[in-house]
């Protein structure tokens, strides 16, 4: 996915079914290292991060057998420690997983770079001051990270400084190795987190996330391998939704789980959308509309810094009623899609960590895709506006988005993907 072409202003009305959740794959996949057996995936979604784990692994020397049902089988038996070139790793975030992974499984672990969007400084500090804690040796490089543990693993308790996803993940998957109790405070309660824990309990971790954001593992117990389904993906999810409103229309999105959208679905009420919420669906009707509001992004489950860009679009189009802004308390540096949207006459203002946005006319044009969630913020601005708007370096949207062009056709969009 290189190129998208859109011609724009045609409501989208129907149903589409949301995929397996790339935030919730990056690790499961690495955290399936620690089982040195045969992990069996369904529902893993085969957006482009995901193949690169799926590289990442088969370089490490797992086998990867892509089977007739859908489903993705990984034997990780051949798996050995090694670092894995920079040009693989350096392509997504999600490699840091390779560290809590590997030095579970081998008792050390070396990595080169790690990529992803770039929000600015992403530190891994406290993954690095957990495997600390945890009795690892830290060694940082101008090249990477090396860390080592010749002594073993051992229980701990560990506070977060702040709620990180990739902490209590990397954490996590270290602490299933260590001797002892581990205790972590502090951690992600993110959907995607819980499904970590519950894929290693599948393959015979004992781990326990308890209230007050804690979480307890029993350390020390040997894994196998398993199946496992991946859940549903809440931000392509919200994503579709966010398309629906932009185009004043009406949109289903199947096979999802309610729970997890909460904070999204108060906001698109708050806005005016009309919202039908099933057992496993949720449905928009903005055919009537809709007013701006205020979004303050935060860790599960305050609304997903995921989200920002795709809903901070909707504020800018002409048919929305108000201003509105978004105050990002996650990632500070993520509003480069600003810029962009402004090219398409959008007004915006970015003070610090907050942005506004007014409602205008916008113009068709060609624009480039900043970041994977910024890319589907100019996606949605590009489907409201009438006329033909091409979006560049669309591999960034390709990094999240599974049979996006396919999907996006059938709900009555006019887009070309190349």
């Amino acid at each position: 996915m290189n190129r998208i072409i859109v011609n724009g202003g045609k409501r989208l009305i129907g149903e589409v079914r949301i995929g397996g959740s790339k935030n919730a794959a990056l690790p499961i996949l690495f955290g399936g290292i620690l089982t040195a057996e045969v992990c069996t995936f369904s529902e893993l979604p085969r957006v482009s991060d995901v193949l690169r784990t799926l590289e990442i692994l088969k370089f490490l020397g797992a086998r990867i057998r892509f089977l007739e049902n859908g489903d993705v089988e990984v034997d990780y038996k051949g798996i050995r420690p090694r670092m894995p070139p920079p040009v693989l790793t350096g392509r997504i975030r999600g490699s840091t997983y390779l560290l809590g992974a590997m030095l579970g499984r081998f008792g050390h672990a070396e990595l080169g770079g790690v990529g992803g969007c770039n929000f600015g400084t992403r530190p891994i500090d406290q993954h690095l001051a957990g495997f600390a804690a945890l009795g690892a040796q830290v060694t940082e490089t101008k090249d990477g990270v090396r860390i080592a543990a010749p002594e073993g693993l051992r229980g701990t308790h560990f506070c977060l400084a702040m709620p990180s996803v990739g902490a209590t993940a990397n954490l996590m998957l270290a602490g299933v190795a260590a001797s002892g109790e581990v205790r972590l405070a502090g951690v992600a309660i993110e959907p995607h987190v819980v499904a970590l824990a519950e894929f290693l309990t599948a393959a015979g971790a004992q781990i326990t996330m308890e209230s007050g954001a804690r979480l307890r593992i029993r350390g020390g117990k040997p894994l196998h391998g398993c199946a496992f389904r991946m859940i549903p993906d809440m931000i392509e999810a919200g994503t579709y939704l966010a398309f629906g409103v932009a185009t004043r229309g009406r949109v289903t999105v199947r096979d999802v789980r309610p729970a997890h959208l909460t904070a999204t679905l108060d906001t698109l009420r708050r806005m005016g959308v009309r919202v039908l919420e099933g057992r496993d669906h949720v449905g928009i009707d903005a055919t009537h509309g809709y007013h701006g509001t205020s979004i303050v992004t935060g860790p599960y489950p305050a609304f997903p810094t995921d989200l920002h860009p795709q809903f901070a679009a909707l504020f800018c189009l002409p048919h929305a009623r108000g201003q509105g802004s978004v105050t990002e308390t996650v990632w500070r540096e993520r509003f480069r899609y600003t810029a962009e949207l402004a090219r398409m006459g959008a007004h915006t203002t970015v003070e610090g960590n907050c942005a506004h946005f007014a409602p205008s006319p916008l113009r068709h044009t060609t624009v480039r895709s900043p970041d994977l969630r910024g890319g589907a913020a100019l996606l949605a601005a590009a489907l409201a506006t009438e006329g033909r708007s091409e979006i560049r370096d669309a591999v960034n949207i390709g990094r999240g988005y599974e049979h996006l062009g396919e999907k996006l056709a059938a709900l009555g969009a006019q887009i070309t993907v190349y």
